[in-house]
């Protein structure tokens, strides 16, 4: 049934337009009714806080309401909607971004766009009498749902958003974290909002995309690539004549930004996309006023003094903080479709700042200094700087290292400890130290000390290193991980000092080059000679329930996970890992993928190609660190940090239809088991503490993601095809009536699966628990075990971790065909 038309009154969007400058937002004023029937949109809204913003189309304009946590699949959920003022129609094509300090400022995506039918009558008295049903078939959003207002003494109109029990419920479907890309464009949040090219067809009002600059000429020209930046040559001391500019020396991130027609990217100095990592410098340099340009600079943090520092900026991103970035722009190489790289330093700076006079936000123009480049290094380091950087002002920009730019530093230092040596192949005693630094959990490593070695240095280190060289670490060692092999560790670390270049990300010293043995100073006794792992911290809060239907407390997770550490070590070590997290109970859900400031004993630190970090975890402390910041399920790559691109496993996740017996998902297991034998793969089985069992199978490492993913594709869909009435290769529930869905997609590169030992968020407090196959058929449920059972399970993936086997070319190939 359409929605009833009560005539369109321009009054119904008075409140809408009140607070709204359409001078500067790109939102639109609002137009007529199409007609159709009636329309059903969510836009998920990165404002001030993160809400979905459903709206429904009635009486010529859209209803609508703010859900904190979106749509669910899960009918037990109720998601709280605050009804908000009604807007326009054609609000609901709109996708972009609404000025800081405007209304609602921040992201728009347009995250479901369909239709609905009303199921208990005319919605707009639906609306009046407060519960509105509908049926909806969108592209996430499927069924039936209904809207029911509440009773409240709250200013606000508050209603509920409810999942209605039919065959599209989902209790284990999140759909926000499922979606979260355009349903018009295909864009992420980030490419929205540095205005990069639709994925796919753009809905109407996406033209609007960077329309609140309409003063400004709107970037038209193609963006520009990736320049390899021009390099410094070092000096010791500054440069004197007057064709000399002096910049100061930043320390953070040498970046390039690039905005054009086709969006804005953020250029590491290696032309990695690094545009997800600083989202703030991609949108400030989509805004500025220009066709097209290349900006040259380094992305900073300024400490209250206004000094760059290196470690709040690893802060910031570590904590998600990317707002707090600046960027420093000191060169323009591009500007209007015009290479500037010929032109003269000086006039390229000039144009540069020009450029920048307007901008706002993080970019700011990297000024200079001419005259005496003694005064201005001795000023500048006097004031804390790091250095400065010397440039001749009349030369053209070069990619590459040359001696038109000259760089002076001035020292870090800093006290360390020797724990080991790397032997040399060159016939010397060592070649070089290897470093760690003492903190309160005990050393950790930061890197290697590769020159300072004169003779008579290296003569006294040599009977040093020698009576001091032993087996294994004194004791661990923190991101240990990050040790090149081949190192011969010292029994009795002793003290030095260094000189070094500044700190990386992964908190290892630049360039560091070995000063002397500190004398005056002994290693931390405790630090040096402790043989016990550093003794676990305090679970603070631990009476509180978390899990609230069985008592389980915050403290009891914490003591499971300290139990368990030595047969879930295993499987952690060299692992990222993503943490599934509830701060109170399990009915307040997040994972968690990327390092948390605070989060440091027994948390390592995994970087990608793209330098994006991940979690990995130490062992026991780093289990126990987990448990104290609230996390409940570990899910672990397919993949090792040593090399991210080719797994060491594999796993068939099988998703059963819920009214399907467990002896069936047992018996498909078994079969699975023998399929895989019968191709030379020995795999075992774990019930996951939910509904299915996991496959699993260790792989040698000789394959890449774009092999093994191939290989799992083919071998569920080959079963799908074979045996129709019993598999489904596709996540699709309706399909998946009767069946059992074997869920290949966790063997994509970065995808995660629950690890053997670990918990589950779920009623019951359930364990992922491994089995052997014998015991796997007298299981009676994949939730059969608990916090409190698991641990009376023996571990019997007897042979796992010392089984290399790999997928043979043919069965490859032929799987390969199945796949595509």
């Amino acid at each position: 049934m359409p929605a009833r038309a009560r005539g369109t009154d321009e009054s119904a969007l008075a409140a809408y337009r009140a607070k709204r400058d359409f001078s500067v937002t790109p939102e639109p004023q609002g137009g007529a009714s199409r007609g159709r029937a009636p329309r059903l949109v969510v836009q998920r809204h990165f404002a001030r806080r993160e809400h979905f913003d459903l709206r429904l189309e009635m009486d010529g304009v859209l209803k609508s309401w703010a859900v904190t946590r979106g749509p669910s699949a899960n009918p037990a959920d109720r998601r709280l909607a605050v009804r908000t003022e009604d807007h326009p129609l054609d609000y609901g094509d709109f996708e972009g971004l609404i000025p800081k300090g405007e209304y609602g400022g921040g992201t728009v995506m347009l995250w479901e766009d369909t239709t609905y039918a009303p199921t208990n009558g005319d919605p707009l008295a639906a609306l009046d009498k407060g519960e509105v049903k509908f049926r909806v078939n969108g592209e996430r959003m499927q069924g039936g749902y209904v809207l029911v207002r509440m009773k409240t003494r709250d200013k606000h109109e508050n209603w509920l958003l409810i999942k209605e029990r039919d065959e599209f419920a989902d209790p284990d479907e999140d759909l926000a974290e499922h979606f979260t890309t355009s349903v018009a464009t295909g864009r992420t949040r980030e490419e929205i909002e540095r205005g990069a090219k639709a994925r796919r067809k753009r809905a109407p009002a996406a033209r609007a995309k960077a329309a609140y600059w309409s003063d400004k000429p709107l970037a038209s020209a193609p963006t520009p690539k990736f320049v390899a930046p021009q390099l410094c040559e070092t000096s010791e001391t500054p440069p004197a004549g007057a064709d000399w500019i002096f910049e100061l020396k930043y320390d953070g991130y040498r970046l390039e930004l690039a905005t054009g027609a086709d969006g804005a990217v953020v250029y590491t100095r290696s032309g990695l996309d690094w545009t997800n990592r600083f989202p703030g410098l991609a949108r400030a340099a989509f805004a500025l006023p220009c066709r097209n340009a290349l900006l040259d600079g380094e992305a900073v943090v300024f400490d209250e003094k206004g000094l760059s520092d290196f470690a709040m900026l690893v802060s910031a991103l570590e904590a998600g903080r990317s707002e707090r970035v600046e960027f420093v722009a000191f060169d323009l190489l591009m500007l209007d479709e015009k290479d500037l790289r010929r032109q003269p330093l000086r006039e390229r700076k000039a144009m540069l700042k020009k450029l920048l006079s307007g901008a706002s936000g993080p970019l700011r123009y990297g000024d200079y200094i001419e005259g005496d480049g003694a005064a201005v290094f001795r000023q500048a380091t006097q004031a804390g700087a790091e250095g400065i950087i010397a440039k001749r002002g009349d030369a053209p920009y070069r990619s590459g290292r040359f001696s038109d730019w000259l760089k002076i530093k001035g020292d870090f230092r800093e006290d360390v400890v020797i724990i080991g040596y790397r032997p040399s192949d060159k016939g010397e005693s060592f070649a070089s130290l290897v470093a760690a630094k003492e903190t309160p959990e005990g050393l950790r490593y930061v890197g290697r000390i590769g020159t300072g070695y004169g003779g008579p240095t290296r003569r006294a280190l040599e009977p040093l290193l020698a009576k001091r060289a032993g087996a294994k670490p004194p004791q661990p060692i923190a991101a240990a991980n990050l040790i090149p092999r081949g190192i011969v560790f010292l029994e009795n670390p002793f003290p030095a000092e260094v000189r070094f270049g500044g700190w990386t990300m992964d908190g290892q010293m630049r360039q560091a080059r070995f000063l002397g043995v500190r004398e005056d100073v002994k290693p931390n006794a405790a630090a040096s000679q402790s043989k016990e792992p550093p003794k676990l911290a305090r679970i603070t809060h631990a009476s509180r329930v978390v899990f609230p239907d069985d008592g389980v407390t915050k403290g009891e997770i914490a003591a499971y996970y300290d139990a368990v550490a030595p047969r879930m070590a295993p499987h952690l070590a060299d692992r990222p890992i993503s943490l599934l997290r509830a701060p109170e109970n399990i009915g307040d859900l997040f994972f968690q993928r990327h390092p948390l400031k605070g989060m440091t004993k027994g948390i390592l630190k995994v970087e990608d190609e793209g330098g994006e970090p991940y979690i990995a975890l130490d062992g026991a402390l780093g289990l126990h660190t987990a448990a104290q910041f609230g996390a409940i399920e570990i899910h672990g790559w397919m993949s090792l940090a040593a090399d991210l691109d080719r797994p060491d496993r594999m796993v068939f996740d099988l998703d059963p239809d819920e009214e399907l017996p467990f002896r069936e998902v047992c018996k498909a297991a078994a079969d699975i088991r023998d399929y895989l034998k019968a191709i030379g793969l020995k795999s075992w089985p774990m019930v996951t503490g939910g509904k299915g069992i996991h496959v699993v199978l260790p792989l040698d490492r000789s394959l890449a993601y774009a092999q093994t993913e191939v290989f799992a594709a083919g071998f569920a869909r080959g079963l799908a095809q074979q045996e129709p009435n019993r598999f489904v290769a596709t996540m699709s529930k309706r399909r998946r009536v009767g069946r059992i869905f074997i869920d290949w997609l966790r063997n994509k590169k970065t995808a995660t699966a629950i690890l053997p030992w670990s918990l589950r968020a779920r009623r019951g407090a359930t364990v992922a628990t491994p089995l052997s196959w014998e015991a796997l058929q007298s299981v009676e449920s994949a939730s059969a075990f608990d916090i409190r059972s698991a641990l009376k399970v023996k571990d019997a993936w007897n042979g796992f971790f010392k089984t290399s086997q790999t997928i043979a070319p043919g069965a490859l190939a032929f799987m390969r065909e199945n796949a595509l």
